[in-house]
This record gives C-alpha cells, structure tokens and sequence, in this order.
C-alpha cells in the first residue's frame, strides 16, 4: 500500500501548480493522506484526509450555490420589487456568510491537521523531507501575519497621493504593485518551497510498510 499512497501524494501536489486539473490535486492529496493513515494506523492522517474531501466538498457546494442564487434572484428583480424583497436577499447573504464560516473552520484545522501530520510522518518515515516540510509551513504561516501589517504600513506612508503619482497612463504599476506586496511574494515563495518538500517526502516514502 505503501507505493500506491506515496505516488498518489506526490502527483496529487504537483498537479496543485497545474491550472485547470489543480481541482483533482486535493482529492489526489486526501486519499493519500487517508490509505496512509490505515497502513500506519495514525489517525490524524486519516481525520487530514478526511477534512481535505470535506473542505472541497463544502467549497465546490457554496460556489454552486451562488450561482444558482443569482440565476434565480435576478429573473425575481426583473419581476419587480414586490417579487424579490429584501428580506430573501438579506436571508441568502446571510446563509453565505454562515456557510462561509463553517467552511473557514475547517480550512483552519485542515492547516493545523497539515502542519502536524508532517511532523508526525517525519517521525514513522524518518523523513527530514517531512519535516522540513512542516516547519516551512510554520514559517509561512509567521510571515502571512507579518506581512499583512507590513502591506497596511507601506499603503499608509505612501498615501493615496503618492500611489496616484506613481501609476503611468497605459502602463502596467509592476513597481508599485512589487513595492507594496512584496512580503506577500515571499509567502508565496515560502508556501511553494513547502509543497516541494511535501513532493518530495511522499516520492521518498520507503517501499516497506512502516511500524509505528
């Protein structure tokens, strides 16, 4: 089992770079987080599995959802006010939000879930991969909350004037975006050094059947 859950977790994260099948990339990932979880019988492999099919379950289900919404809220305002009162739209936001809500929870113990089962595969692989993948997954996660007062600091001391000032007729701000995002960049950097050492870690699994 153990070749079957290594390859399906290698190509699952590499197809996360892919546009288009990237979708497949977490359903790939789930499964082979959970057929690790029953050949090494840690349950948190198997609960991360399971939470990663929840969350794109829930993701794919709300994006339905507010599509089908609008397609059905817009002919009741061509009816008129009377047919689509505030109250139905107030209702919908609501549920959006709400659904929003539950789906952001379990997109938080799905990174808290991640970060430990690294951890804990570095331990019954003896994988430095795993583990570095892990800590790489810390560090991102540090430098997004520092990034974010970083960005607020430098929109705040260029001003609305001196952004203005900066962005030529026809031209494409590169240099002012780059001057801004920056630390956003080397989250993105940081989270893509981490999804290599996850490639890594499950192409580097050993053949044999671990003993935990």
């Amino acid at each position: 089992m153990a070749r079957t859950y290594k390859w399906l977790g290698g190509i699952g994260y590499i197809l996360g770079f892919i546009p288009y099948v990237n979708a497949i990339s977490s359903i790939l990932v789930a499964i082979a987080w959970i057929m690790m979880g029953r050949d090494t019988r840690e349950k948190v492999f198997t609960v991360l599995g399971i939470l990663l099919i929840v969350l794109f379950a829930a993701s794919i289900a709300i994006i339905l959802t507010v599509f089908a919404s609008i397609f059905t809220l817009i002919p009741m305002g061509m009816m008129g006010p009377r047919a689509a009162p505030f109250t139905g739209l107030g209702a919908f936001l609501g549920m959006i939000i709400a659904v929003a809500v539950v789906i952001l929870a379990i997109a938080l113990a799905v990174l808290v879930l991640d970060i430990i089962a690294h951890f804990r595969a570095a331990r019954v692989f003896d994988s430095k991969w795993f583990k570095l993948g892990g800590w790489l997954r810390i560090v991102t996660i540090i430098a997004l909350v520092i990034s974010i007062p970083v960005i607020a600091f430098s929109v705040l001391s260029m001003g609305l004037q001196g952004i203005l000032g900066q962005l030529a007729p026809g031209a494409f701000p590169f240099g002012l975006l780059l001057s801004i995002l920056w630390p956003l960049i080397i989250v993105m950097i940081l989270s893509l050094l981490a999804t290599i050492f996850s490639i890594i870690a499950f192409f580097t699994i050993p053949e044999e059947t671990p003993q935990t």
